[in-house]
């Protein structure tokens, strides 16, 4: 089928959007995501940044920070955003088709107002509704601004960048989250504990509020660093860990200890450690939950550590 535009103030891109888009990515050839200016909502993020937050969500093996919008995130979806109307938008880009998301009848009365306004604008333009499903009801965008950063929260339904954005905080410690999170898809594929995805997403998610809570600043040069450690870490495995783990269901070992070592390294510079805590790999374990109702460590302190020795080389 043609192309389609799904727009909206996106602030931040949550789990719900994500349901959204990939649902239209099954009907549609291409989708252009469009990170709009609503005039009734007072934004968290600018608009551009949300683009970025958007395609890095969709693909985090590339710098989305080092480009300029608008961006082509695989073969099918097209990032931007946009200040005028949605519906020009549609009609300079030559689409007709536009996709929306519906958690609620309240959502459905607000939508259908907004039909009736597009089509005064473009007539072609015809709206395609996709059911958010009960796992995702609650996950709206004030939900996320309402519960991120909260230290007992073991979902906060944003990706880590958009976590650290909203936070005022590092966005590239958000963006190494990610990266292990994504590398980390197909750790318990084969496995006796009974471990999945969701418990390890929760223990990330724990670790990294509590490191939003405990360094409230890290220098720009620590920034620089680290962001230049994260760039060349992309430039030499970005590609192939995006087809390996999505055709292979391959699991990096050797990459994400790379990253927690990149991590490591970059908190311990200006973090203030309690007694026995005598580097940045041993700060992190620390504050880490076990995996589930397991003893199973978030990682392996001896393989991190050996890696955050070869970064320091």
């Amino acid at each position: 089928m043609q192309s389609s535009v799904y727009a909206g103030s996106f602030d931040p891109w949550t789990y719900g959007h994500q349901f959204v888009l990939d649902s239209a990515l099954e009907v549609f050839e291409s989708v252009h995501v469009v990170s709009a200016i609503n005039p009734a909502k007072q934004s968290l993020l600018k608009p551009e940044v949300r683009a970025r937050v958007i395609a890095h969500a969709i693909d985090p093996f590339i710098d989305w920070w080092a480009l300029d919008p608008p961006f082509r995130v695989g073969e099918k979806v097209i990032v931007t955003s946009q200040e005028g109307l949605v519906a020009d938008y549609a009609k300079e880009n030559n689409i007709s088709h536009l996709i929306r998301g519906l958690r609620s009848t309240s959502d459905f009365e607000a939508e259908f107002n907004l039909y009736f306004s597009n089509q005064a604008i473009n007539p072609k333009l015809q709206t395609w509704a996709v059911l958010c499903p009960h796992h995702l009801l609650h996950c709206s965008s004030t939900y996320v601004k309402t519960v991120v950063g909260k230290a007992h929260v073991k979902s906060v339904g944003a990706k880590f960048v958009a976590q650290a954005l909203m936070l005022n905080w590092v966005r590239v410690i958000g963006q190494i989250f990610d990266l292990i999170e994504v590398c980390s898809s197909h750790r318990f594929d084969i496995d006796s504990s009974n471990l999945n995805e969701t418990d390890l997403s929760e223990c990330l998610q724990l670790l990294f509020s509590a490191l939003a809570f405990r360094i409230l600043r890290i220098s720009r040069s620590v920034m620089v660093k680290t962001s230049k450690y994260v760039d060349t870490f992309l430039k030499q495995n970005g590609s192939r860990l995006r087809e390996e783990i999505k055709e292979n269901k391959y699991y990096p070992q050797t990459e994400i200890n790379n990253l927690w070592a990149i991590l490591a390294n970059c908190i311990e510079q200006d973090a203030i450690f309690p007694d026995g805590i005598d580097s940045g790999v041993s700060y992190l374990l620390s504050l880490s939950k076990n995996l589930g109702k397991t003893s199973i460590k978030l990682f392996n302190e001896d393989e991190v550590y050996h890696a955050y020795e070869n970064l320091k080389k």
